[in-house]
């Protein structure tokens, strides 16, 4: 009995063993399940931080359109992306610009930024842009392109330079399509040789038509060895760069220093290389020192022969003695003040002796009251008519 009961106490204390070696091992597993499964939700959440922080250094990005071809593409120094991918700031950018698979712009600034999943590129600091179809050199402080508009938006210090034409402006378009320039806020443009200066607030410059227009008021400078020559106001301006004349509109008014004499017309055209001023309309030419003033329909002035032709209905005055002369065409010395005047002559002084004289021709001076009347057909006489003072 007692060998038996031991036996059966044995036998009951290693299945007690048993159970609990059994129970150990399956806490033993869950535990390693557990670490397991806890090592692999620590790895999924290192995957979606580093995907989170995408950082990229030295790397090239582009971007392409929907029919595969390349809008742009850049190197930077780093590159860092926000979670959804549509931002990315860039640093020591540089890199080209395409349309339609031709190279347009090659850049080059401090700092970046690409929105919108490819579709505005930022360039800040030290921001240098060049068009290689036509040398165009831009720089700026910000710049901002838009590959679908084909837009590049210039902000703060815009300064442009090329064979032709420099310019400088607060802010400016410019259209790579169309290779053409729009500037806004005190602009600046210097023509090459520093021939003509250009102020104005608004003007569009043709890059490919060499031509700068302006409706704006615009205040225009010849130089000659940095000396200003000439000086032209008028609300409407066209420049053509390559025939180096300028088209002014409304309210026009031209000086020249040297020699002195301001023309006033509603529209002139002026060789500002060749110092030839056309009017088609009615206007003024005064010759500010001595007080001379010449009026006609049409004039074509050549200041490099200081030379003055006027048609139609003209008129000339000297306001210091008040003498008048009316013709249909004159010729004007504009140095010596000689004139000659063809055609329905009339001329009339106003001090003692005042007369008038009427004839075909005439010659002479109008600053020196020396006028002589002639008439081309000898049996007509010119007629001369005295007045006396009244008491």
């Amino acid at each position: 009995m007692d060998q038996k009961y031991k036996n059966q106490q044995q036998h009951s204390l290693q299945l007690k063993l048993i159970r609990k070696g059994m129970l150990l091992l399956l806490l033993s597993l869950l535990a390693c399940q557990a670490e397991e499964k806890t090592s692999t939700n620590t790895n999924n959440l290192g995957k979606v931080k580093e995907e989170t922080n995408l950082n990229l250094q030295n790397a090239t990005l582009e971007q392409s359109d929907a029919d595969g071809k390349l809008l742009w593409k850049i190197q930077v120094d780093e590159a860092k992306y926000s979670p959804d991918r549509e931002k990315a700031t860039l640093t020591a950018v540089k890199g080209n610009i395409f349309e339609k698979g031709t190279l347009v712009l090659q850049i080059k600034a401090d700092y970046g930024e690409i929105q919108g999943n490819g579709t505005k590129i930022f360039l800040r600091n030290n921001v240098l842009a060049i068009d290689p179809r036509n040398q165009i050199v831009i720089r700026s402080e910000e710049i901002e392109w838009q590959p679908q508009e084909l837009l590049l938006t210039m902000r703060k210090n815009l300064r442009g330079f090329h064979p032709e034409l420099e310019v400088s402006a607060n802010e400016g378009k410019y259209y790579t399509d169309k290779q053409k320039f729009e500037l806004e806020g005190q602009i600046e443009a210097i023509s090459e040789h520093k021939k003509i200066k250009m102020t104005t607030e608004h003007l569009f410059w043709e890059i490919q038509k060499q031509m700068v227009t302006s409706n704006q008021l615009s205040n225009i400078a010849r130089f000659k060895d940095d000396v200003i020559t000439a000086n032209l106001i008028a609300q409407k301006a066209v420049i053509h760069l390559n025939k180096q004349h300028i088209l002014v509109k409304d309210n026009v008014e031209y000086k020249s220093i040297q020699p002195p004499l301001q023309v006033s017309a509603n529209a002139i055209l002026w060789n500002y290389k060749t110092r030839q001023i056309f009017s088609d309309q009615p206007v003024q030419l005064v010759q500010y020192e001595d007080n001379i003033t010449l009026i006609g329909n049409k004039a074509h002035v050549d200041l490099n022969n200081n030379i003055a032709y006027l048609k139609g209905k003209v008129q000339g005055l000297n306001k210091n003695n008040k003498s008048t002369l009316q013709a249909n065409n004159l010729t004007w010395y504009i140095i010596d003040q000689n004139i000659e005047a063809v055609g329905s002559v009339f001329y009339h002084q106003d001090e003692n002796p005042r007369f008038t004289l009427a004839g075909d021709k005439a010659n002479g001076s109008l600053k020196e009251n020396t006028i002589i009347v002639t008439n081309s057909d000898k049996e007509k006489r010119v007629v001369t008519e005295f007045f006396t003072d009244s008491k």
